[in-house]
Parts: structure tokens; sequence; C-alpha cells
């Protein structure tokens, strides 16, 4: 079934002014935000902008054929989404401002944003989701017991990009994947009330909620029908403090399990996302032991749990999520800092290296696989 890769072939020749803006180029613009576009895209400081498709191009000169280290997500986005985004006429016009790239493991704070000026429609303020960095990592627990550093980032940055806009009839969408969708909603909610009226729709894509402790306030009823939540049909990320009857639009997905968290894997037509009625049965057991587990910590004592899972997950000098399992060594100096944790963090923390484990598996089956089919294809050239 197609995904966003599908779409920017039949959307390439059709601008926004031709077929306005839907689901799916959310979908995009909050896969654009994942790109490390440091000194590609000008800073708030700097001022001025760039065409997306200079950026993408300056982009793919850096990486030289390999964007993996300069993609900030799990996502697979690869070397063609990248290109097509750069040749398609729906964006390739489009003006990308404002970079911000911030990681501070002093404030647990990992915070990264543009504005991308479109032509015909208005203005996407995106935000970065979880990068690879464990203190991006650490800040989704963070949820858990406080606003976190990120989400006051991102009111802040709102309300500098919402003022830059003179003219009030502009459309203005605010989104992002994963942590970022959370970011959006936030920083729609928490900017004055003035600027709050000019946001035409906030997308929040598999993105996590907020404990009710922390943040008592309904988001929802904050922003009505604005706001767009995207599910897959086995989300756990974005079931995340989800709080009793709360709308969901609910996409199919190529993936199964958390691999469906990737949005590049959701399946989208030439207008939309393609719905499904409900989630399916494999993700309500996860869901219900994060909730629980949730639930069975004080608020008071969440904290110390997070930090005990994050010490750990570093103890053996891994900066990022992947590094964690990246040598035997490294992994087996993780475990043993885990077995000095109580048995509640010690269950989640594992739960969560195995996660990667078994990522890590999968991708060097597929990169076996592809070894075999480029040796295949030499032979029989």
């Amino acid at each position: 079934m197609a995904t966003i890769h599908d779409y920017l072939y039949w959307r390439a020749d059709l601008t926004l002014a031709d077929r306005p803006f839907n689901d799916v180029d959310n979908l995009i613009l909050s896969s654009l935000s994942y790109l490390d576009l440091v000194g590609i895209v000008p800073t708030e400081e700097e001022g001025g902008s760039v065409p997306l498709s200079f950026a993408c191009e300056e982009f793919l000169k850096r990486a030289d054929g390999n964007i993996g280290p300069y993609v900030r997500s799990l996502a697979k986005i690869n070397v063609e989404f990248v290109e097509l985004l750069a040749q398609t006429r729906r964006f390739g016009s489009a003006q990308l401002s404002a970079y911000k790239d911030v990681v501070d493991n002093s404030r647990s704070l990992q915070f990264a944003a543009l504005c991308i000026g479109l032509p015909h429609d208005g203005t996407y303020v995106a935000f970065r989701g979880t990068d690879t960095s464990l203190v991006g990592w650490r800040e989704n627990l963070m949820l858990s017991y406080t606003v976190t550093e990120a989400q006051r980032e991102a009111v802040s940055y709102l309300e500098r990009a919402i003022s830059r806009i003179e003219d009030e009839d502009t459309p203005i969408y605010v989104g992002g994947h994963s942590k970022g969708g959370n970011l959006a909603e936030y920083a729609a909610s928490f900017c004055p009330e003035r600027m709050r009226e000019r946001v035409r729709r906030v997308y929040s894509n598999d993105s996590p909620g907020m404990a009710p402790e922390v943040l008592p306030q309904d988001i929802r009823a904050m922003l009505g029908d604005r706001l767009r939540r995207i599910i897959p049909t086995s989300s756990v990320i974005g079931m995340l403090f989800a709080r009793e009857n709360d709308k969901h639009d609910i996409v199919t997905s190529n993936a199964s399990g958390l691999e469906q968290h990737d949005l590049t894997t959701w399946q989208v037509s030439r207008d939309g996302i393609i719905r499904a009625p409900k989630l399916l049965p494999d993700c309500e057991p996860i869901n219900d032991a994060l909730a629980t587990w949730v639930r069975s910590i004080p608020l008071n004592e969440r904290e110390q749990v997070s930090n005990e899972i994050f010490d750990a997950l570093e103890s053996a000098g891994a900066t990022t999520i992947d590094q964690v399992v990246d040598s035997a060594d490294r992994l087996q100096k993780t475990i043993r800092a885990l077995r000095n944790t109580n048995e509640r963090t010690r269950k989640v923390a594992m739960a969560l290296v195995q996660l990667l484990i078994d990522r890590s598996v999968d991708a060097m089956r597929s990169s076996v696989m592809k070894s075999f089919e480029d040796a295949g294809r030499l032979f029989l050239e």
C-alpha cells in the first residue's frame, strides 16, 4: 500500500493552489523536521530563508550518499524521499527559516524546530520529535511528572514565529511527530490567546499526551476541532497518557507492532490518510501495562525512576539510543548497571533494551538482504 514516498510521486506536479493542504502534507513536513539542517537553513538570529529545494540539495551534498548520520530520527527517511521532496512543485519552492536545534544535557533538553513558508497556503511550524539522543528519550519519561524544558521552548518559539507573520489572515499550521506533536499541542495551547486563535490546525502525529497530574487542563477542550491527533493501528507512543473518550484519527500501516510508530509506514491516498475503524488488539496489553506502571508510581517518585533508567543506559558511555546495543561490551555494562536498580525500574528498562536489540537485528537482516540483492544484480549484469 502507498506511503508518503508514493504521495510525492502522485502530487509532484500539483501545487497547494491546485490541491489544498491535507493530512499527508502534514506528515511530510513533520518528517522534514528530522533532517539535520544546521548551517543550511538560517536561524532565527540570522533571519532570511532558503527554498526547500536548495536545503534538500545541500543536505544531500553534505551526506554524500549516507544520510543516516544526518537524520535525527528512527523513522526510515531515505535519499529518495529527500530527492523527491526537493523536486516537487508542491513543496520545492517552500521557504525554510528560523531553524533551531539544541541539545543540552544539563537541562535534559532536546529541541528542534523550523518554519516552512508554504507557497499559496500559509506557514507550517514543525517541531522535531524524539531524536536518537538519550537525553531526548529521557524527556519522554519526564512527561509523566513535569512540564519539560522542550515544552517551554516550544511555546516561546511559536510565539516568535506567529509574531513574524504580519498578515493575520495567513493560515498557520503547527505540527510534529512523536514528541514533536506533543510540543505542537502544548505550544498552541499555552501561547497567548490572540496568537492561539490564528492557528488553523494543530497536528499531533502518534504523539504522547501529558499525565493529568501534571497537566490537568484538557488540550482537546482548549483547541477544539483544530486539533488533529493521528495514530497508527498499533499505537503505543500515541496512546501514552491518552484521556478517556479522546478523539483520534486512526491510520493503517505497512508495518506491525511498535514499528508502526514510523510515519513512513503509514498508508495514504492522493488526498489523505487511509483510515482504520479502531486500534488492533496487539497494542492493548502494552498500553494497559504502561498505563498501570505509570499509575503505580506516585508522582513524587517518577523522577527518580526515570533518572535510574537513563543513568543506567548512559553508564557505558552511550549518548544515543542506538549506542546502547552497538557492542557486546557496552550492552553487558548497561545490563550490569540495571541490576543495581529496583525490580520495577529494571523491568521497564530491560523492555526498552530488548526493543533496541530486536530493532538492531531487524536492521542487520535488512542490510544483509540488500547486499544479496545488490550482488545478484551485479551478477546478472
